[in-house]
């Protein structure tokens, strides 16, 4: 039977669209370059409006499941390669992020320890990885070695969370130990912080003083959020009645989900976009999709505030200053940030206490205005 897509105008997520009243939903996704269709008609459900939307994305789910489960054999003597395929397709996000992750794979791991058996796979397997990627890369710019950076990236973002989906789909008994590497980094100096902080808090509430979109994102930076958290943050992890986000565990870095306090000034911002208020909050207004970078609009704030050499992540260097110079305790500091350094973070971390030391925080910044 032929489908009418034209019935179906709102986009749900990737794959996904629903007809004006949110009742009849129209799966559409590639599978080994196939096309596969279906069309949901919850319209006879006693049921509202989100459970409907949240039935269709678990069909789709389910679809992509069954396309799958067909074609591949997951079990304790699938390769790395089949489980990371699988993973990849059912348990990522269709995005920029994961496409860049997928392609990473294949140029590191899939022509070696990709092709071994994941029961097999060793901590000597990974540690093998590590030391090949520390003598040679695969471009000009690698020819010596990969960065610590781009080591970390496949072993912590790419490797580690591949094992750790065989692992919960009882495929292997344990996760072998992975060892990120050292980060050496030249300490970054931010001179009159607090005055920075403030007259960027300025300039972005004057630019951005009638583009509620773009005022959020860099808010959420000002409030010390990475750039990768704030582009793949979606409206379901923006809790407007308790004042909390959540940053989930695969776009962080310590890979748990974090929970912060929704600062007053970010929560006004959201409240004025433009949106259906499901997906992605910050997507591309071209595309749709995940926004890559913000380079335009983050030159007018350079010119504005005469910071030369701002960038997404100075942002959070800005803030620690500013923060330091009017007594904040690091723990504070580092646990509001999102940082993995036990060291720093005792007091917070361990009870993954992120809100509490954010909600401490952003007290203080307030202050600072």
């Amino acid at each position: 039977m032929a489908v009418d897509r034209a019935q179906f105008t709102k986009k749900v997520e990737t794959g996904i669209k629903s007809n004006n009243d949110y009742t009849k939903f129209y799966l559409n996704f590639k599978f080994n370059g196939k096309s596969k269709q279906k069309v949901l008609d919850y319209s006879k459900k006693q049921w509202d409006k989100r459970t409907r939307i949240s039935n269709a994305k678990a069909q789709l789910m389910l679809e992509k499941n069954k396309e799958v489960n067909e074609g591949i054999n997951f079990n304790e003597n699938s390769t790395l390669n089949t489980v990371a395929e699988i993973y990849f397709k059912l348990a990522c996000e269709d995005s920029a992020w994961t496409k860049n992750r997928q392609d990473t794979y294949n140029l590191y791991c899939k022509n070696g320890i990709g092709n071994k058996k994941i029961k097999l796979i060793r901590q000597v397997d990974i540690d093998a990885l590590r030391k090949s990627m520390e003598k040679q890369g695969h471009s000009k710019q690698t020819l010596n070695g990969c960065s610590p950076r781009s080591i970390k990236k496949v072993l912590i973002q790419i490797l580690k969370p591949i094992l750790t989906y065989a692992y919960e789909n009882k495929v292997i008994s344990e996760v072998p130990i992975i060892k990120s590497p050292k980060q050496y980094r030249n300490k970054k100096i931010v001179q009159n912080a607090t005055q920075k902080f403030t007259i960027l808090y300025k300039e972005i509430s004057n630019i951005f003083h009638d583009d509620p979109f773009y005022r959020a994102l860099f808010l959420f930076a000002l409030y010390g959020r990475r750039w990768n958290e704030i582009r793949t943050l979606h409206w379901e992890e923006i809790d407007f009645e308790h004042n909390s986000y959540t940053i989930l565990a695969q776009y962080n870095k310590l890979g748990i989900d974090q929970n912060y306090d929704l600062p007053g000034v970010i929560k006004d911002a959201l409240l004025q976009v433009p949106d259906e208020w499901q997906g992605l909050i910050f997507k591309s207004p071209k595309t749709q999709k995940e926004l890559y970078s913000p380079k335009r609009q983050l030159e007018r704030i350079k010119q504005a505030t005469g910071i030369e050499k701002l960038t997404m992540h100075y942002f959070r260097h800005i803030l620690v200053s500013a923060m330091g110079e009017h007594g904040i305790a690091n723990t504070i500091l580092s646990a509001s940030l999102g940082h993995t350094n036990l060291d720093t973070v005792n007091q917070f971390y361990l009870t993954v206490n992120h809100k509490e030391a954010s909600k401490t925080a952003n007290i203080e910044i307030e202050k600072l205005f």
